[in-house]
């Protein structure tokens, strides 16, 4: 590897360009950094001719984001230190050589099932990482035999081959396994690699690491600090460490220490290790915004999500292509955001905000960015301290209205009042249930010394369902949601930076509480209002667990309060898509314009 020289580019798309790794006769390949410190190789095709590239990106499953048609073609794919099998002198183990194919072999299925074949596998082409190997992206093959045929010359050697790979050096096609069948065939290979191998990923781990330090960045590109921990100040103040930077040094000394324990002379077998204890949640793919988002919408088939960012705009992104589904929306007036929703169909997404005294929504085609209809504007809402809301299909808005004070239901299409409810106090706001049947509404009067409740209204008749939950003094409400199918109410209360938040989960249709409530840790606000770490518990991706997230901390729980796992720091808001099989999550960090997809494992 080298560090980029005079003329280099110093980003490709939204990767930050930071060492070259490999020049071959056809390609170059770059190392490069993107959001959430991940770090890519970034693959440029040599020769002016593009149409072999971009047949190549299209067929690659293995590729993250590319752009076969930009000035300088590009394409991206996931990058782990390691050394090329080129690299590797002395001819490995056969235990070694059965894992070296169960990762060559595991690669390939994928490849070919997407019809295309790698047609250039040797040495050169297969990294070895300390989780296994890997086969460097090419699609320049028409025969996945031939493919099989490579993989088998490559690993022959003085010693007898198991009868699967054997198969693999059959004169005839038809005779080789397939990828499938010798993934099947071999099974999982657990073998270690020799020490000389570990020793080189330690090298390869080590030589990255030292790309990734100092590098420079443009003023809106600067790494965050996640955390810092300190008994005592330093002599000296130190730079910032990006999380890459860490896990990655971090990498290099296990990798480093394991290739000495088994250099050790006479080392005695390790004993076997229990299983580590999977994830709540593992990453499941990214999203980029135009500017930082602070709110996040998924519309009812989870295909679309809407950002609500710093900036007013709105990006509506596609979840499959991470790509925009249209035009940007905005810039909206600089005021306080309403609410964010999708229509049913996903033809629509109506947008509302509130401009001191008045209240408008707006709906607009999300793939032409043309507004539809005309807007719904209302004058004279009670600006302090409370706050609209859609109902989950867009079609109706509840603003709270002032002289007297009371709460208004409008049809945004047509702008027509649909009703009332009488909220004589200062601080309200609603909630609709998933189905749209139920609307909570929460008062308080501002006194610290009085109660504050939420009450439940049927969402047609617009008539109370019974008495109102009602907390104690000195207890407001910092959010309240519903379970996806509408029979729970999920309350926080607490969430200033004194008092841990209780968390409660009630029977909608009885108002009683379902289960013992529990507590998190204080919500924090900075100065910075794109910055502040808000506090909320709401359904999790399944029937068994909440998604909590205080002091900027998001955390699977379970009903009982019992945390999974250590949780992601650093985040400032998220959206459940419809189908609870994605989080998207978005930093509290305003200079991260980064929205990460999570999954259960």
């Amino acid at each position: 590897m080298r560090r980029p020289a005079v003329g280099d580019p110093l980003w490709i798309g939204q990767y930050r360009v930071l060492a070259e790794l490999s020049r071959g006769e056809t390609t170059r390949v770059l190392l490069g950094s993107g959001p959430g410190d991940r770090l890519v190789a970034l693959t440029l095709p040599l020769s002016a001719e593009n149409a072999g590239f971009r047949a190549e990106t299209a067929a690659l499953s293995a590729v993250l984001e590319a752009d076969p048609d930009a000035s300088t073609p590009w394409r991206a794919s996931e990058f782990q230190p390691g050394p090329t099998l080129h690299e590797v002198s002395a001819p490995l183990p056969e235990p070694a050589r059965l894992r070296l194919a169960a990762g060559i072999s595991a690669d390939l299925t994928q490849l070919h099932s997407a019809g295309v074949a790698h047609g250039n596998l040797d040495a050169s082409h297969v990294r070895l990482t300390s989780s296994r190997a890997r086969l460097v992206a090419r699609a320049t093959g028409t025969a996945p035999a031939d493919d099989l045929l490579a993989l088998g010359t490559l690993l022959a050697g003085e010693t007898s081959l198991p009868e699967a790979l054997r198969r693999c050096l059959a004169e005839n096609p038809a005779d080789r396994p397939t990828a499938a069948e010798l993934v099947e065939a071999l099974g999982p290979a657990a073998a270690p690699w020799p020490p000389s191998v570990d020793k080189l990923i330690a090298e390869h781990t080590a030589e990255t690491a030292q790309f990734l330090d100092n590098q420079p960045v443009t003023p809106d590109q600067t790494d965050p600090v996640i955390y810092q921990v300190s008994d005592a100040p330093t002599a000296s103040p130190r730079s910032p460490i990006s999380r890459r930077r860490v896990l990655i040094g971090a990498l290099a000394l296990v990798i480093a220490g394991l290739a000495a324990w088994l250099a050790w002379p006479n080392s005695p077998a390790p004993d076997a290790l229990p299983p580590a204890p999977q994830p709540p949640l593992v990453e499941s793919g990214f999203l980029v915004a135009h500017g930082h988002p602070e709110g996040l919408q998924f519309s009812h088939d989870g295909r679309l999500l809407a950002t609500l960012n710093a900036d007013f705009t709105i990006d509506v992104l596609d979840v499959g292509t991470r790509k925009p589904a249209g035009p940007r929306l905005g810039p909206f007036p600089r005021a306080r955001p309403a609410g964010l929703t999708f229509r049913p169909d996903g033809s629509a997404l109506v947008v509302a905000w509130i401009d001191s005294k008045q209240f408008t929504a707006q709906t607009w085609d999300p793939r032409t960015g043309q507004e539809i209809g005309a807007p719904l504007v209302l004058d004279d809402i009670d600006f302090d301290s409370t706050w609209a809301t859609l109902s989950p299909d867009g079609t109706i808005a509840v603003v709270p209205m002032a002289s007297p004070r009371r709460l208004e239901l409008w049809r945004v299409a047509d702008r027509t009042r649909v009703g009332s409810i009488e909220t004589p106090a200062a601080f309200r706001g609603s909630q609709f249930s998933p189905d749209g049947h139920t609307l909570a509404v929460y008062q308080w009067d501002g006194h610290s010394a009085h109660t504050s409740q939420v009450a439940l209204w049927d969402a047609a008749s617009l008539k109370p369902m019974g008495g109102p939950v009602v907390w104690g003094d000195d207890e407001q409400i910092s959010s309240f949601s519903f379970t996806p199918d509408s029979r729970t109410l999920i309350t926080t209360s607490g969430g200033d930076a004194r008092k841990p938040v209780k968390v409660q989960q009630w029977d909608a249709a009885t108002r009683k509480e379902l289960r013992p409530r529990f507590f998190l840790p204080p919500a924090q606000f900075d100065a910075q209002p794109s910055d502040a770490l808000y506090t909320m518990a709401i359904a999790g991706l399944d029937d068994q667990h909440l998604l909590a997230l205080s002091a900027g901390r998001l955390a699977v729980v379970g009903l009982d309060g019992k945390q999974q796992g250590a949780g992601l720091p650093g985040i400032a808001s998220l959206a459940v898509s419809p189908d609870r099989g994605t989080v998207a999550t978005a930093s509290a960090s305003s200079a991260e314009t980064t929205i990460h997809l999570w999954r259960k494992p």
